[in-house]
């Protein structure tokens, strides 16, 4: 059987132990021990012997949660369309509305008279150029701008009948490349 004072001191050691774990931040890994029973007072009878604890029940066995991830949102349905009915014979047949407006810009006449000017005016100015340079031996950087000199060329002429503004900024970008060409050239 221990004595008072080692069990007194092993106290004292696992209390000041698990204090001094807190005031460091650190956890005690070691489980607080309840403190001893009170001896019991002697008598002249028997000791009644002491009731057991019943044993710890354990919960079934369960699989561990698992991290799941997000359920994902939760779209309403869709509302299904509503199926039309098939006009009858005495009823007038319903307007049929014009084509919605194709996509890009709405340009008037006037503008569209401008921007086809200024496609050519500039279309003509780059191609000019380009001859200017057809005789000349140009270094690898003058021939890719050269290069992209034509295929703004034939960009502006493939938008040319679709969308005027797009093919007469195409034109004028050819136009600014290939007058900085020549002037590199002089």
């Amino acid at each position: 059987m221990t004595s008072r004072p080692a069990v007194a001191a092993f106290l004292a050691v696992m209390t000041f132990g698990a204090v001094g774990c807190q005031w460091f931040g650190k956890k005690s890994k070691v489980a607080p021990t309840p403190p001893p029973p009170a001896p019991a007072p002697v008598t002249a009878a028997p000791p009644a012997p002491e009731p057991q604890p019943p044993p710890p029940q354990t919960a079934p066995a369960t699989p561990a949660p698992q991290s799941q991830a997000p359920a994902p949102p939760v779209h309403p349905p869709k509302p299904k369309p509503v199926p039309t009915q098939a006009p009858s014979p005495q009823a007038p047949a319903p307007q049929q509305s014009p084509p919605p407006p194709a996509f890009g810009q709405i340009i008037d006449p006037q503008q569209q008279a401008e921007f086809r000017r200024a496609y050519q005016e500039s279309a003509k100015a780059a191609r000019q150029a380009l001859g200017q340079l057809s005789g000349r031996a140009l270094s690898r950087d003058q021939a890719d701008t050269a290069n992209r000199i034509r295929s703004f060329l034939s960009r502006a002429d493939e938008a040319q009948a679709k969308d005027p503004s797009t093919a007469a900024q195409l034109a004028r970008r050819a136009e600014l490349l290939a007058r900085d060409l020549l002037n590199s050239l002089r």
